[in-house]
């Protein structure tokens, strides 16, 4: 049992461990433009969003800690067309969309995840991988008002909202693992002195 529990803690050690080595940052975004969407005016039907002035902030973590606010420009998206998102600054790097999903629609609320293929720029040359973009967008009020959106950039990918991240499910399984193993030795206990 003991060596079970060992073997576990391992293992957790490890994969916590893989998940925090090699190159990996998050970097916010902000529209300090006008965002738009079409067809209409309604996030919760539109197909076609338009972010107004794409810029970095200075929520970062990571490889993209220092980066200077970069400012990319107007944004322009489909959602059924999974490599119409590019993005691209000398000192940030490039990311252009692989797949772009909307895992949240409620009135007044869209968040998109995006994921794509990063190489980095003159920031950091040696960062490059799969990465994602989650970016939510606001109306207020819902369905006829004024919208607003920013973003998250991160790589390796993040969880899409309202998923756990990786790591937490890794750590759930883990737990429940060893808490089976733990009914299991207390039963055969149990058993043998009944």
């Amino acid at each position: 049992m003991i060596k079970r529990l060992s073997l576990a803690a391992l293992l957790l050690t490890l994969a916590v461990g893989q998940a925090q080595a090699g190159s990996s940052g998050t970097q916010g975004f902000a529209d300090i433009g006008s965002p738009s969407v079409s067809p209409g005016a309604d996030i919760n039907t539109a197909t076609t969003f338009n972010i107004g002035d794409l810029t970095t902030t200075t929520d970062q973590t990571g490889v993209f800690l220092g980066l200077p606010t970069q400012t990319f420009g107007a944004v322009t998206f489909t959602v059924g067309s999974p490599t119409s998102l590019t993005i691209s600054d000398a000192a940030f790097g490039s990311f252009t969309s692989t797949s772009i999903t909307e895992p949240v629609n409620s009135p007044g609320v869209v968040a998109m995840y995006i994921l794509g293929n990063y190489t980095g720029g003159t920031f950091d040359p040696t960062v490059s991988g799969t990465a994602s973009l989650t970016i939510s967008f606001t109306q207020t009020p819902a369905h006829t008002g004024s919208i607003s959106d920013s973003g998250s950039f991160s790589i390796p990918p993040a969880a899409p909202p309202g998923v756990p991240e990786p790591s937490s499910l890794l750590m759930g399984f883990i737990g429940a693992g060893i808490a089976g193993a733990c009914y299991l030795a207390r039963r055969k206990t149990t058993i043998r002195v009944a």
